[in-house]
């Protein structure tokens, strides 16, 4: 049974995808490539086991998660404390 081009064209991404990706360790050495501290890509990946292999779509979503935090209601507010 002969696979067909777009068969073919889906098993080649899924293989580019997969060089495209690094271990945390990669990702934290190589942080100059982003512009970054290693300290930061470490903080960003702390929870990500050491062999997981991740995408650098992936990484730029942790890292935005960490160093822009979403501000919440409650720390936005101003509370007087003497009321």
């Amino acid at each position: 049974m002969s696979t067909t081009r777009k068969d073919k064209l889906a098993a080649g991404a899924l293989v580019q995808e997969d060089l495209n990706k690094r271990t945390k360790q990669e990702w934290i050495e190589g942080a100059v490539a982003l512009k970054l501290e290693r300290f930061e890509v470490a903080g960003a990946l702390f929870d990500c086991q050491a062999n997981t292999l991740l995408s650098q779509q992936e990484v730029q979503s942790r890292l935005d998660s960490y160093l822009r935090p979403a501000v919440t209601k409650e720390e936005t507010q101003n509370v007087d404390s003497e009321s």
